[in-house]
């Protein structure tokens, strides 16, 4: 069984949904995924995607297993298209090399989710547990050409590589390490994610298919001579299988084209009002000066605050209600209720259902920019987010002007969970 930390192949489209519609963290891409500081995000992302990626995990395996070998034919088991969690789990068993014993299974129908997945553990003969997993899933959000493929940049234990396909199609490869409590190699992972136009003259909405293989890594003396039981290119084949569009055009025809999603929506609130009250909130020692590269609005403002030790760029961001995450099926209770504990994450209760989540993303050797970050969410689903990174500006985020924060994160959790900031929801 897997530690919290660490995404089901269910949960792997998770990050990319959070990453393209925001998550009511970051809904407008033009402003807040510049250079570093989506780096730093995608890294929250990647945090929050391991909260629920664990609970799935053990609810899957709970089910109980499901005997199967692949085949090797290349083409599905079930006639037709699969619509059932059995003919899901089947027909992704066709797809396996010869000689590969399916352990437990589980899946989500077409009928039965409008996101279905399918995850299977694998044996092994190398010690481990191996599983593969399958998520269809249809988004639809402004500018979503601008985040096919790679969106984060490679770094230690993380690489990606894509391509356009001639049909317009964007197939990105990416393999990826899981680190355990003691930091140390704990799982590695392997993805083919295949994003596809949906086919209309006016594509508003991409498909995205992620097949995913995970290996756990503990037992090995020599993880990098390690060969995944599924390959690259082998997932690659499984993301291009026909039988996931048709899945997908049941799923259009059951359900109809998904809404375009924009994110949630900004407070109606004055900027001069936010910007008084950060300042009568903050510490004292704080010069802090609006930010001259980008204009505060409704809702929303950016500045720059400086310690004497060099200046950091904050913004703050006030939200309406929106719905992160659901379940993907009825008799699923597991949802999105916070971040969990961690090295650099985590989640406090405030009491009358309020919760307020913060990251520590300071600078590491491999990337020199910083990202600290608080959000306070209400019973409702509103929200605020204060980011900090260490820069000068939203336009400077390539060039890091210290290396810690001006504010520290005791004093942005005090910051953040002042009451004062939820009369502004009101």
């Amino acid at each position: 069984m897997r530690n919290d930390d660490h995404t089901t192949p269910f949960e792997q489209e998770l990050g990319a949904m959070l990453r393209q519609t925001g998550g009511g963290f970051e809904p407008d891409p033009a402003r807040l995924t510049e250079a570093g500081l989506r780096r730093g995000r995608a890294r929250v992302f990647r945090q929050r995607a391991g909260v629920v990626g664990g609970a799935a995990a053990v609810a899957l395996l709970s089910v109980g297993a499901v005997q199967l070998t692949g085949g090797d034919s290349g083409t599905p088991v079930a006639d037709g298209v699969p619509q059932s969690r059995e003919g899901m789990v089947e027909t992704l068993s066709g797809m396996l090399p010869a000689g590969i014993e399916v352990l437990a299974s589980e899946a989500d129908s077409p009928l039965g989710a409008e996101e279905p997945g399918i995850f299977l553990q694998l044996a092994d003969t190398i010690p481990g547990e191996a599983s593969l997993g399958v998520t269809i899933h249809r988004w639809a959000v402004e500018g979503w050409e601008e985040s096919l493929g790679c969106v984060v940049p490679d770094s230690a234990g993380y690489r990606c590589t894509q391509e356009e396909l001639a049909d317009g199609a964007v197939l990105s490869r990416t393999q990826e390490d899981w680190l355990n409590e003691d930091d140390e190699l704990g799982s590695r992972q392997w993805v083919a994610l295949l994003e596809v136009p949906d086919g209309s003259a006016d594509a508003s909405w991409a498909r995205a298919v992620s097949v995913s293989f995970e290996k756990e890594m503990t037992s090995l003396d020599d993880p990098d001579g390690y060969q995944p039981l599924i390959g690259e290119e082998k997932l690659a084949e499984i993301a291009r299988a026909p039988v996931w569009q048709e899945v997908f055009d049941l799923l259009d025809e059951t359900y109809g084209a998904p809404d375009t999603d924009t994110g949630p929506e900004l407070v109606d609130a004055a900027p001069e009002v936010l910007r008084d009250l950060f300042r009568s909130l903050a510490p004292e020692r704080l010069d802090i000066t609006e930010d001259v590269q980008q204009a505060s609005g409704p809702g929303e403002i950016y500045l720059v605050a400086d310690d004497g030790r060099g200046p950091g760029y904050v913004s703050v961001m006030l939200w309406e209600p929106y719905d992160v995450y659901e379940p993907n099926e009825p008799d699923w209770e597991e949802g999105f209720d916070g971040w969990g504990e961690d090295e650099y994450c985590g989640s406090e209760p405030l009491g009358d259902g309020v919760r307020l989540d913060h990251c520590d993303l300071g600078p590491t050797a491999d990337d020199p920019v910083g990202v600290w970050t608080v959000s306070l969410n209400l019973p409702d689903g509103s929200s605020m987010d204060i980011t900090v990174a260490n820069s000068a500006g939203i336009d400077d985020l390539e060039a890091p002007t210290r290396e810690d924060s001006p504010l520290t994160m005791d004093e942005l959790r005090e910051l953040a969970s002042a009451p004062e900031w939820r009369d502004l929801f009101r």
